[in-house]
């Protein structure tokens, strides 16, 4: 059977493909496009991509697994707004609960049109496949648990909001994925997170990560703790929340969507971008809410543990995302294995769907994802066909690795582009910036440089497999770079560049059956240096999309302070 995963629109539209219920294409909207996130976008061309790459047409495919339960939010959404108008009662004429097109946006005859329009071309008789509908947050722990490798586990599965619900915990077994307990609209944690997102100053559902970057700057407060208070509740043992909706959605929004003016009252302004975010009061608010955050989701994975007695968790949901969040749940005294989605924001809904559909047909889907190397990829002979198009210098290597860890060692800094492009945020060492974590100034010059981003913010690092406890001791595995974890005391002062300030780094354990070249790099680079770690950031600047094609990698390489570009088997030097 083949079924192909969509889910739009929204932030971080994308498709994937199974072809008896094993993934062969995944792919993001935004890599084609070249859109940041692609908001609000049907993933067409990623479609055609995976089409492409599985060798199929549309009329081969069975279904279109869709990672939104439309016909559920046409018929019920309705009735759960009008509820929600009675519960919380609007007195200033605003309620963003119950904006109208949010009922009309998911619609299934919207959808199926809009899909019929995009598709058609890519079947030889212009037609559709039907589609299929999947609860969003059921698509979102079927991402986690299917490709987790676990026979069982707790599942907690954290957005803005998938049709009404924003939470889900369940519990996955086999080929069964129970639901346990579910939290709706107003109570939305993702929710929260972005309405600080947008007070800080930032680009809410795209920089959150800038909010958990900061919160490292700032300090426990306990009056904003007692503010907090009024937004955001909870208990600490059993994770049981609640939001107050009239600090997000109803009443006066004078100075931003996500907040209204009695939230401003509580908080003040918000930052203007003329002020640094260094600047008090706001690192110390940052650290507030990614506080209550970790206080929440630990809490919640308490009253999961107790439940089930299950010491497995999988993770997923755009707050799960949160590297700083996975790492406190990663290191609980009930949670001995950890599996965070790599893609866990809505570019995993469409695997999930399109998972949960073969389930349901009787196929075996469960796998333990190795790698996130799920797009595309180009030979030396299409690589070397845009670089003679660009005219530009370049020379063939006989030894890749040895000459990138060369480069590395003398301070380069080196965009690389081997093998199929990874889906989800992070770059795993397939569409990567590279650089040495031993040199003090190297975080600054990456970030000033290259990135074009804030100086403050941090860089990660992958480290070779056999080295990876003498840099990580706690033991815990990270293998996409989706859990921030404590470093070495010994060994932070000897690659300061890849620490963040406040002793964690979100790491990458890299093995060499699963990334055998960019493996090879860092054992290359730990023969000079004596360390097998290195600087790894996804091969952009700051508000573009990963590079996809090597068109965008020679547009990114010669407009930013990089060094060197090492592509399929070629080396481009400045």
């Amino acid at each position: 059977m083949n079924i192909l995963g969509m889910f739009a629109p929204g932030p971080n539209p994308s498709a994937a493909l199974l072809v008896d219920g094993k993934l062969v294409a995944w792919a993001e909207e935004e890599r084609f496009n070249r859109i940041k996130t692609s908001p609000d976008n049907f993933p067409f061309q990623a479609a055609k991509f995976c089409l492409e790459k599985a060798g199929l047409h549309l009329d081969q495919i069975d279904h279109i697994a869709y990672g939104w339960d439309c016909t559920r939010y046409a018929l019920q959404a309705p009735i759960f707004y009008e509820e929600q108008h009675t519960k919380y009662p609007d007195t200033h004429a605003y309620n963003k609960l119950q904006q109208s097109y949010r009922l009309n946006l998911y619609h299934p005859d919207r959808i199926e049109q809009t899909l019929r329009l995009g598709l058609r071309a890519l079947s030889p008789t212009n037609s559709v496949p039907p589609v299929k509908y999947y609860s969003h947050h059921l698509s979102h722990a079927a991402s986690a648990f299917f490709a987790s490798g676990f026979e069982e586990a707790n599942i907690i599965s954290i957005d803005g909001s998938g049709e009404e619900i924003t939470t889900l915990l369940a519990y996955g077994k086999g080929t069964n994925i129970e639901t346990l307990d579910t939290y709706k609209l107003p109570h939305s944690l993702g929710g929260v997170y972005a309405t600080f997102t947008e007070f800080l100053g930032f680009k809410p559902y795209m920089d959150e990560g800038k909010v958990t970057g900061l919160a490292a700057y700032g300090k426990y407060d306990q009056e904003l703790q007692d503010k907090l208070d009024k937004v955001l509740s909870f208990d600490a043992e059993t994770g049981h929340y609640a939001v107050n909706p009239y600090m997000r959605f109803i009443g006066k929004h004078s100075y931003g969507r996500r907040f209204t003016d009695e939230f401003i009252d509580l908080f003040g302004k918000p930052r203007s971008k003329q002020i640094s975010a260094l600047e008090a009061p706001y690192p110390d608010l940052a650290f507030a809410v990614q506080w209550r955050l970790e206080q929440v989701v630990m809490g919640l994975a308490k009253r999961m543990h107790h439940k089930t007695d299950s010491k497995n968790f999988c993770l997923a949901g755009g707050v799960a995302m949160n590297c700083a969040m996975n790492g406190k749940v990663a290191q609980m005294d009930i949670v001995q294995k950890l599996f965070v989605q790599p893609a866990a924001t809505d570019n995993g809904v469409s695997l999930g769907a399109a998972l949960l559909s073969a389930n349901e047909a009787g196929e075996n889907v469960r796998f333990q994802m190795a790698h996130t190397n799920w797009g595309s990829s180009y030979s030396d002979e299409e690589i070397e066909r845009a670089l003679k198009n660009a005219k530009v210098q370049y020379r063939k290597s006989t030894n890749l690795a040895a000459e990138t860890a060369q480069m590395l060692a003398a301070g380069k800094i080196v965009a690389w582009m081997q093998g199929a492009m990874e889906v989800g945020a992070r770059a795993l060492g397939a569409r990567s910036i590279l650089a040495s974590p031993i040199f003090p100034d190297m975080k600054d010059k990456l970030n000033l440089e290259v990135k074009h981003r804030e100086t403050w913010r941090p860089f990660c690092p992958s480290i070779k497999a056999e080295s990876y406890e003498r840099f990580i001791p706690s033991g815990v595995d990270s293998a996409f770079m989706v859990v921030a974890l404590p470093f070495s005391e010994k060994e932070k002062s000897n690659v300061p560049s890849c620490v963040h300030v406040d002793g964690t780094a979100r790491t990458q354990r890299v093995t060499k059956e699963a990334h055998p070249l960019f493996w090879s790099v860092l054992d290359e680079f730990e023969k000079l240096t004596s360390y097998g770690i290195l600087i790894n950031t996804s091969f952009n600047v700051q508000g573009e999309p990963t590079v996809c094609t090597p068109q965008d990698a020679l547009r990114c390489y010669f407009s930013t302070g990089l060094d060197a570009l090492v592509i399929g088997s070629f080396i481009l030097t400045k």
